[in-house]
């Protein structure tokens, strides 16, 4: 019998492997796999990121992870990678296909979750971030995904009250519901074994209740950043001993730190950024021994102390553990001290927009691990430290807004630099021309910056193969566009230079170009738009362009957005090409020598919202208005316009702002009709306009901004705009009484004048008290009599 053992145990062995090679060869249930089938038929898929999800078998289907025992879904993974920045979501992309908005979105899956999905019962990671599900509830069925331990949902567009339900998932770790959340901290009870919490940008606007209501014991990782929470910090959250991350940021807590935060000695980050607590600089004793912290955030607490007084906070183990310091924006002050050089393990520091002052010194070389120094908007000055040119490990160095003085020796070992921001400092190009430093940037802003010993493009820049963005505007460059830049750029600013232009290489990436005020002129040559096929961004305003020939417009890529040519010497009228720009958002033709009839290519530019035509003479109609049904913002002042469309017209558009002063209205100078449909109109200005009519009660009540002075309208001073901040109805022929309680009827004026009038009466009661509300008042000579 004994012999036998052996053959059982391997007739036994081999059995279960034939059960296993059996689920592994069939792939997925089938009814999961329909289940998911039915899932993607819910959902629009513009980037076709699930073009995988065919066949039969569904576990080798993108973002689906199966048991490879029982062939179960188990994982369902389609967090939307792309999208960086989850605090809004897609609906200003998906309404009017901006992607650049947010890039991201691109690759967002929209529309809703079926309850098909349910049949998959052994889930145990859900993770569908990123994504775009219209603002729709979150389906109260996930509640039943029993095994569930992973659930994230943050960024993902949905909308309403977290169903009770999902507190009876039981077992799960990771919930993550941020920019999504409307919680009760009760359904956060429900759940034993939670690890980590991410509740951002939720609106709670307190925090969950005290321990008897909230059970915590496993909880490692609590994220309540962005939510509005107006109070202090409960002593509660400071009995959680098992917390190793705690985000508090951007709220508005306010009070005492409690003491009590030494019980957390498990803590590896803390972030109280935006908080206003008191005694700033006691306060941040409180971490002198939290001896496993890695990361401390106190952006914007106002630790209002000297830099060198913090040395007994890091003097102890957290010179040992510290990795991240952000300490921007929290008004301090002094040199920059010598012991911040041992914090040996130091990765981030962050001393930005405070008020320190000297050099920096020579003992930041120590810290070999450094990849992010951010010191911008301080006081610093002199030539920069040796030891900056130490750190071999630094990837983002940002200097903007100090007066800094460098050379390009101090960036010769910066071998991993990726981001440098040396604006409003300057920089001595001693290099030979034939130099090739040795990093790779990806981001170079220069903005502002003195070049020695001339003011030029640094020639190593034909050596940064990956730069994506350059700034240089205000750099006094008068050269003409060099022909070796970075094909690679994205983001391209030279305004305010002296720059003279003839584009001669390919830029096949470029989506901004900014050359406003520079030295161009003449005609736009031909090849400077072709060049840019991604382009969307373009500006050439305040130079000195005098034509833009239809060959020019044809080379302009479709995807264009925004362009602006205002302020140069433009003349005759602008081609019908213009009307091929279909994604033109933005237009300003403001002040050249423009002529004739409204531009028949702008008629066509739907997606038009800001159109800026001042001061030119151009003529245009109604008609001319009645395709643009995304306009906004329209200025046509020094121009004319015809009205030419009947009373009851109802213009596709609503505009925010009309700006229409010295515009020559025809047959005859009145109130455009169409008027009264603009119910989000908030700007009017028919200054200058030769109108002779009373002011009609139909404007729009919204108002806030209001000019019609210098016509000729009669009749009363209207008092029915509550919403008014600014009324000029200076020189006009307004007659009558006018109420002496005005300013309680538009309680929002703060400039009002209506001067050279017929205005009689009694000077109004709140003369005496105007002097904090109403900063501008200017009256008629007429006030007093009666």
């Amino acid at each position: 019998m004994g012999g036998r053992t052996p053959l059982l145990v391997l007739t036994f062995s081999l059995a279960v492997l034939s059960i296993i090679e059996l689920g592994i060869s069939h792939g997925c249930r089938e009814t999961e796999r329909k289940a998911l089938i039915d899932f993607k038929r819910g959902l629009h898929d513009p980037s076709d990121r699930l073009s995988s999800w065919v066949g039969e078998d569904c576990c080798a289907w993108e973002g689906v992870g199966c048991s490879n025992i029982s062939g179960h879904v188990i994982k369902l993974d389609l967090r939307n990678t792309r999208r960086t920045y989850l605090i809004e979501d897609c609906t200003h992309q998906v309404v009017y296909d901006l992607s650049d908005d947010d890039p991201g979105c691109k690759w967002a899956l929209r529309g809703g979750i079926t309850p098909s999905l349910r049949s998959l019962q052994q889930l145990n990671r859900l993770d569908l971030s990123g994504n775009y599900f219209m603002h729709k509830p979150i389906p109260k069925f996930l509640g039943a995904f029993r095994r569930l331990t992973y659930l994230n949902l943050s960024g993902a567009g949905f909308m309403g009250r977290v169903p009770d339900q999902l507190g009876n998932l039981s077992t799960l770790q990771h919930l993550d519901l941020s920019y999504n959340c409307h919680w009760d901290d009760e359904d956060l009870n429900a759940l034993p074994h939670v690890q980590e919490i991410e509740l951002r940008g939720c609106d709670l606007g307190t925090f969950p209740r005290s321990p008897s209501h909230v059970n915590f014991t496993s909880l490692t990782t609590l994220d309540l950043r962005g939510n509005y929470i107006n109070s202090t910090i409960p002593d509660w959250v400071f009995n959680i001993t098992s917390l190793e991350f705690l985000y508090l940021g951007g709220n508005d807590l306010y009070g005492f730190f409690p003491d009590s935060v030494t019980k957390l000695t498990s803590l590896k980050a803390l972030d109280l950024s935006g908080s206003e607590l008191q005694d700033g600089f006691m306060q941040v004793g409180h971490v002198s021994n939290l001896c496993k912290l890695q990361i401390l955030n106190l952006r914007y607490v106002p630790i209002n102390d000297v830099l060198a007084n913090l040395e007994m906070v890091f003097s102890g183990c957290l010179r040992n553990t510290i990795e991240e310091l952000y300490l921007g924006r929290t008004q301090l002050s002094g040199s920059f001290p010598d012991w911040l050089g041992n914090i040996k393990n130091l990765k981030s520091l962050d001393l930005s927009s405070n008020s320190l002052c000297g050099s920096v010194p020579a003992s930041i070389g120590n810290l070999s691990l450094l990849q992010h120094l951010v010191l911008y908007s301080n006081d610093l000055n002199g030539t920069i430290s040796k030891g900056i040119g130490q750190l071999k490990s630094l990837v983002d160095l940002n200097l903007y807004n100090n007066s800094l003085s460098l050379s390009e020796d101090d960036l010769a070992n910066l071998s991993s630099l990726e981001y440098l921001d040396i604006s409003y400092n300057s920089i001595y190009l001693n290099k030979s021309d034939d130099w090739i430093p040795p990093f790779q940037l990806q981001s170079l802003s220069m903005d502002f910056c003195q070049i020695g010993p001339t003011p030029q493009f640094p020639k190593w820049l034909r050596t940064q193969t990956i730069l994506r963005r350059l700034q240089m505007s205000s750099a006094g460059i008068k050269e003409t566009l060099p022909n070796w830049l970075p094909s690679s750029l994205e983001h391209l600013y030279l305004s305010n230079n002296e720059i003279t232009c003839d584009v001669r290489q390919y830029f096949p990436n470029l989506i901004s170009l900014d050359l406003s005020n520079n030295s161009l002129s003449g005609y736009l040559p031909p090849k400077i738009l072709n060049m840019m096929p991604r382009l969307k961004y373009l500006s050439l305003s305040n130079n000195k362009i005098t034509e833009v020939k239809d060959m020019i417009l044809d080379g302009l890529p479709s995807s264009l957005e925004h362009l602006d040519l205002s302020c140069n010497s433009l003349h005759g009228s602008l081609l019908a090409s213009l009307g091929n720009l279909s994604m033109l958002q933005y237009l300003d033709l403001e002040s050249n020598y423009l002529n004739g009839m409204f531009p028949e290519g702008i008629k066509r530019l739907k997606s038009l919202v800001h159109l800026d035509l001042y001061n030119n003479s151009l003529s245009l109609s109604e008609d001319d208005l009645a395709n643009l049904s995304s306009l906004k913002y329209l200025v046509i002042s020094y121009n004319s316009i015809y009205l030419n469309k009947s009373d009851d017209w109802i213009p596709p558009f609503q505009l925010n702002t009309l700006l229409m002063e010295f515009c020559q209205i025809l047959p005859m100078p009145q109130f455009p009709k169409w008027l009264r449909t603009q119910t989000t109109l908030d700007e009017l200005d028919l200054s200058n306009a030769g109108i002779k009519e009373t002011i009609p009660n139909w404007l729009p009540s919204g108002l806030e901004y209001l000019d019609l002075s210098n016509n000729m309208i009669g009749g009363d001073v209207p008092y029915y705009f509550s919403n008014l901040t600014m009324l000029d109805l200076s020189n006009n022929s307004l007659s009558g009484y006018l109420p002496r309680n005005i300013l309680n009827m538009m309680p929002s004026l703060r400039y009002l004048d209506l001067s050279n009038n017929k205005i009689t009466g009694e000077v109004p009661q709140f003369f005496p008290k105007i002097s904090n509300t109403m900063p501008t008042l200017r009256w008629s000579v007429e006030i007093g009599r009666s």
